[in-house]
């Protein structure tokens, strides 16, 4: 609520859709798991998860290649973000004040995504760029099996994704691969233009 706030006051201009993406990207898992990494948080966890430990190093890796968010290309230990939503409430119970709770919030979500800085989702950018140029998709999901997804554009194979935690990590990483096959062809395709056109 207070982060929709902020985005309603701060961008008057923008249509309920983008402010609804804007803030979903400032407040999804990835991103509460972001700030308890930025933080340390997950030091002060006490639990009986073996495996988490690894998670954790795994996605303090992961986040370097992205730093400001991966846009679900990253599967995020939901822990961690489950632990700054359950700070965030626990601050806002002791203050009883949402102004003391957003003066927190405020400080710990930072730095906020701007609309000049959130990107689409792979999903939804390769089937824009797909249907702009009248290709079709085709997701070949074999996630059960091997964990992975296929990406198939006009009967060819474009790329695929792998991830063992989530299927959307996985088809959204397959996606992305798509997404930069696909441009890539496009682009190799326009250069053999230009040379027949200049020969």
């Amino acid at each position: 609520m207070l982060i929709t706030l902020k985005h309603f006051f701060d961008y008057p201009d923008l249509s309920p859709g983008m402010l609804t993406k804007l803030r979903a990207a400032n407040v999804d898992t990835e991103k509460l798991a972001r700030v308890a990494i930025k933080y340390n948080l997950h030091n002060y966890l006490r639990h009986k998860m073996p495996l988490l430990k690894g998670q954790v190093e795994e996605f303090k890796k992961a986040i370097l290649e992205y730093p400001l968010h991966s846009v679900g290309l990253i599967d995020p230990p939901k822990i961690l973000a489950d632990l700054v939503e359950s700070l965030i409430g626990a601050i806002h119970s002791d203050s009883n004040c949402l102004d003391t709770t957003w003066q927190v919030v405020n400080n710990l979500l930072q730095p906020l995504i701007t609309p000049e800085k959130l990107e689409v989702n792979p999903v939804t950018k390769l089937y824009e760029l797909c249907q702009k140029k009248g290709l079709k998709i085709k997701f070949v999901d074999h996630w059960e099996k091997t964990g992975e997804v296929e990406v198939f554009v006009d009967g060819k194979f474009v790329g695929k994704g792998k991830s063992c935690g989530k299927k959307i990590t996985a088809k959204n990483r397959a996606a992305h691969n798509a997404y930069e096959q696909v441009v890539q062809n496009l682009n190799v395709e326009v250069d053999q233009l230009c040379d027949e056109t200049q020969s």
